[in-house]
């Protein structure tokens, strides 16, 4: 996929995808792709923007986006005539260790920048992942521990079991994980988080802003640590039709009324309580993601917590979901009905501002250590996109398109 492809013309409805990569901090890679988004905007009915995960590079990026759109335009083939769609596929460097391309100067002063411990990060700069010793590990998580400043209740309780676990003589069940990705794992938490505020606050927000009413409706898509990201972005004045969230890594309570052990809202809460989308916020976990199952307790301070029914200890079930990611658990502390994947291509979505959608049926598909983490490229997900973006309906005999609407009609 080129970083923008042609604009297309004559009386095609398809304006093509634009790559838009972002840098560190969640400035603009390449000022073009921004520019490209900008023209067609105006000429859009529906804009897509689908945000990777954690660990990968520019190229992988690219990709991914590619992989998943030729996925949604099979989805869209019912809604050809209908729809003029835009695509728009994000990387930001989730890759702690790779080299990436040189990045833009840094600008002398930037006073928007949010709060963040004593530069952290820089203790990864020049270090040799093969090197790091457990005991380096723990020296050096207890170091980021100490200086992360939470976003949220429900990291700061996610801080507080890692330092916990840290300052005891033993981390109870070890890190299921390399100490390289382990260290990573914080760092790639803020970045997402930082670089989203940054586009919801500089990039795609102020052009949506400015186009008003007579925008298109916007629609995003995020797996893993890059729905963060796009969460994050609307946290910060995106305002999406929809917001589907694929095997999200944040917190279970990150939209919860109230966080278990605290008085506190999740970090997340005013996207529901300031309605800050319009349609759904559609949350898509599955019990075959060891990565968000097993490895994410681990890196947050529960360390490895047995999931085998445990009818001795009445809490287990409890633990397990406290210490758990939103695409593991799905979303908790919030009003959310629960779907089946595969039983939601006849039913269809309800209209609720929150959808819990269990994709264990399909999304099983286990990679060593990862388990199901990135099995996310199915039919059935592209359908489920669609349908939160009130573009497809659920029927018995499968999706269709639902009749021309308001919601619907270009």
């Amino acid at each position: 996929m080129p970083t923008v492809t042609p604009l297309p013309t004559g009386t095609t409805r398809d304006l093509g995808t634009v790559f838009l990569p972002l840098t560190k901090d969640g400035r603009l890679a390449d000022d073009r792709a921004l520019a490209a988004v900008e023209e067609r905007l105006p000429l859009a009915t529906d804009c897509f923007v689908f945000c990777p995960g954690w660990l990968y590079d520019r190229a992988e990026a690219r990709a991914e986006g590619a992989r998943f759109f030729s996925l949604l335009d099979g989805a869209l083939a019912p809604l050809r005539g209908r729809l003029r769609p835009l695509r728009v596929a994000l990387h930001w460097p989730s890759k702690p260790f790779a080299e990436e391309p040189p990045e833009p100067a840094e600008p002398a002063a930037d006073a928007t920048r949010s709060p963040a411990g004593p530069g952290w990060p820089e203790l990864l700069r020049g270090l040799d992942p093969a090197s790091l010793t457990r005991g380096r590990l723990r020296q050096l998580l207890l170091t980021m521990a100490e200086a992360e400043i939470p976003r949220g209740p429900e990291e700061e309780l996610e801080l507080d079991r890692l330092l916990r676990s840290l300052r005891e003589p033993t981390v109870r069940g070890g890190l299921p994980i390399s100490p390289a990705h382990a260290l990573s794992f914080w760092m790639m938490k803020r970045r997402a988080g930082e670089v989203g505020e940054r586009v919801g606050r500089e990039h795609l927000g102020p052009l949506l802003a400015r186009l008003g009413d007579s925008g298109p409706r916007l629609h995003l898509i995020g797996h893993s640590f890059g729905a963060k990201v796009l969460t994050s972005a609307v946290l910060a004045g995106l305002a999406p039709r929809s917001l589907t969230l694929l095997l999200a890594a944040f917190s279970a309570f990150a939209f919860a009324e109230e966080v278990p052990g605290t008085d506190r809202p999740g970090h997340y809460r005013p996207l529901l309580s300031e309605r800050r989308v319009s349609g759904p916020i559609v949350v898509l976990h599955s019990a075959h993601d060891r990565a968000l199952g097993s490895i994410y307790p681990a890196v947050t301070g529960a360390g490895q917590i047995d999931r085998a029914p445990n009818p001795g200890r009445l809490g287990h079930v409890r633990e397990v979901v406290a210490a758990s990611a939103l695409g593991f658990a799905g979303a908790r502390g919030v009003l959310a009905p629960q779907f089946d994947l595969v039983e939601v291509q006849r039913t269809g979505l309800p209209r609720q501002p929150v959808i819990n959608v269990n994709a264990s049926k399909v999304v099983r598909d286990s990679q060593w250590l990862l388990g199901a983490h990135r099995d996310i490229y199915h039919p059935e997900i592209a359908t489920l996109v669609l349908m939160a973006a009130g573009q497809l309906e659920g029927s018995p005999e499968g999706p269709r398109r639902p009749p021309l609407s308001p919601w619907s009609e270009p």
